[in-house]
């Protein structure tokens, strides 16, 4: 009998616990900022990078920008210079933050080693590198409608298949993109469910379109049990569906063929009299560099909830991975293949003003 209670006694010390508030006087010595600096390089862009500076958690404003003279990015590609990169701030984009560097015609291949040092006044110089791994074709993709647990809805199932190279250790990271295609007569606009203004209603010269698209807010469901290896299905659920921030290692399939499913809410291409949406699902399997998969498992951790009660309170204070020398931030590489979904016109009503 003791036994048989023990899990729900458990359950009810930890709601006590929870309930039980009190004001806690919190002080830190203030940490000098450094710099931070940020990479995610592939073969498809010119090499890119975000610099800006450190904060202090109790700062009231937080002050990330650095001054606009003596920032400096050097490229080196397999320890040859390739040179400094350029400010590619857009001054016309208020919403964007400003640290964005570029070196025009600078491109890289996969096995290339790059490395990236910058330097500001009043900091210390910092520098990150990385790989740039091969890229993993996808061989075929299926598709299954599910049906819920519940039985309340179906999702859609994908079963993509990818070719593991066993020469060397392999990291992935499958991202799912709604891509809509929205068109009124000879004018087309995309939207994406990464778009920034997700919440805004899409916009032709003026017009603007009220969308009933149930799944406001795309959610990928991680299926497979590569992606669940350490992580608690809440985090997968709750934040790495809606990021699509799920990764994992080849050690399940390392050198083999390999199938991984995943699940989510589809919906259909829709038209009336004046508009027609088509509705497209990009789907993006990226080979990724060790330090982009170190760093995405590690923040997939920092969440746990338990019903509708989030308890990211109980968790250790854990640092974010970087590998960034004297600094913070990630210097990652990438390379995607993508498959394209596009879902078949079916009979909901939306309106276009």
């Amino acid at each position: 009998m003791k036994k048989i209670l023990l899990f729900p006694l458990s359950l009810l010390l930890l709601f006590i616990c929870l309930s039980c508030t009190r004001d806690v006087i919190l002080k830190l010595d203030p940490a000098p900022p450094v710099l931070v600096l940020n990479a995610s390089i592939t073969p498809e862009r010119e090499v890119a990078a975000f610099l800006s500076k450190s904060w202090f958690l109790l700062d009231s404003v937080p002050e990330y920008d650095l001054p606009d003279e003596g920032v400096k990015v050097d490229v080196y590609v397999n320890e040859t210079f390739r040179g400094t990169m350029q400010r590619s701030d857009d001054p016309a984009d208020n919403m964007a933050y400003k640290g964005q560097f570029r070196l025009p015609g600078c491109h890289v291949q996969a096995g290339d080693k790059v490395r990236l040092e910058a330097q500001a006044p009043g900091f210390d110089p910092v520098k990150g590198e990385t790989i740039i791994p091969s890229k993993t074709d996808i061989l075929s993709l299926d598709t299954a409608s599910v049906i819920t647990s519940d039985y309340s809805s179906a999702r859609t199932r994908i079963y993509l298949t990818l070719k593991d190279d066993p020469s060397v250790r392999n990291y992935y990271r499958l991202v799912v993109e709604r891509l809509v295609e929205y068109r009124k007569g000879d004018k087309v606009l995309w939207v994406s469910s990464f778009n920034d203004n997700g919440w805004e209603s899409p916009v032709i010269s003026g017009d603007s379109l009220v969308v009933a698209i149930e799944s406001s807010n795309f959610r990928l469901f991680y299926d497979d049990p590569a992606f669940q290896q350490g992580i608690p299905s809440p985090a997968l659920e709750e934040y790495d569906g809606t990021y699509c921030r799920g990764v994992l290692s080849d050690e399940m399939f390392e050198g083999k063929e390999y199938t991984l499913t995943s699940s989510f809410f589809t919906e259909s291409s829709f038209k009336n009299d004046s508009i027609e949406a088509i509705v497209h699902y990009d789907i993006h399997l990226m080979s990724i560099s060790e330090a982009y998969y170190n760093y995405l498992k590690k923040i997939r951790g920092f969440s746990i909830s338990l019903g509708d009660a989030y308890l990211d309170g109980l968790l250790e204070p854990t640092a974010i991975y970087s590998n960034v020398t004297d600094g913070f931030g990630v210097v990652t590489g990438y390379q995607i293949s993508t498959r394209r979904l596009t879902m078949p016109f079916g009979d909901r009503t939306h309106v276009w003003y």
